[in-house]
């Protein structure tokens, strides 16, 4: 193959990469997936997969942004879903001294506490409605990985384009908020083996349909 040819390829490569995070977001893939150019990694704690996500250029605004075709993304009710995700941040953001990403997991009972405690009042069975529906434009746009099953919630990959002047601004919004109280995880189970197939040893034996031979007569 010429040095064209892998020339040619690579861009396909990269081109290819940036049509399929302009039309779902962020992507999760094996670890060993090799690197795109313009794509950021960011790598899953347990080492399970990593997420590629578009990084685009500082201060880039709406026009550039439509170019690379990675318009900012839009949410319903951004005030509410703007609250929620600072409140996240707060949960799951606890060494502000580094990287918001990958952070710790929180738990709907501290956003709840949080989110009661920023209004000045005891919870409210209205927040919850406001907290789920905001938690679910967010986990949508990957901002936030949201585990409506368990009540769980962690910042989302898109969290790794946040800059140095992004950060200061949030630690400033953490250190105002409540703090949230201890976080109760939901105890994972580890799955239970598949039984093994039988073998000669461990098989049932069979019933005998056999009837005794009939004699001769």
């Amino acid at each position: 193959m010429s040095a064209g040819e892998v020339v040619e390829n690579g861009r396909l490569y990269n081109a290819l990469w940036w049509a399929k995070v302009q039309s779902g977001g962020p992507v999760k893939v094996p670890v060993d997936t090799p690197p795109v150019a313009g794509l950021a990694r960011a790598v899953e704690p347990d080492g399970s997969g990593v997420w590629m996500v578009p990084t685009l250029p500082a201060g880039a605004g709406h026009g550039v942004l439509e170019e690379l075709g990675a318009p900012p993304v839009a949410v319903e009710m951004p005030n509410e879903t703007a609250r929620v995700l600072s409140i996240c941040v707060a949960c799951c953001w606890v060494e502000r001294d580094g990287p918001a990403w990958p952070g710790v997991t929180g738990t709907l009972a501290q956003i709840k506490a949080v989110y009661a405690g920023m209004r000045g009042r005891r919870e409210q069975s209205s927040d919850l409605t406001l907290i789920i529906g905001s938690l679910r434009r967010l986990h949508a746009t990957s901002w936030l990985l949201w585990d409506e099953k368990v009540g769980e919630v962690r910042l989302g990959p898109r969290t790794i384009s946040w800059g140095p002047s992004q950060l200061a601004g949030l630690r400033e919004v953490c250190r105002i908020l409540p703090d949230p109280p201890a976080a109760v995880l939901v105890e994972r189970k580890p799955e239970t083996p598949a039984d093994p197939l039988p073998t000669a040893e461990n098989a049932a034996p069979e019933s005998s349909s056999a009837t005794p031979e009939e004699s001769d007569d």
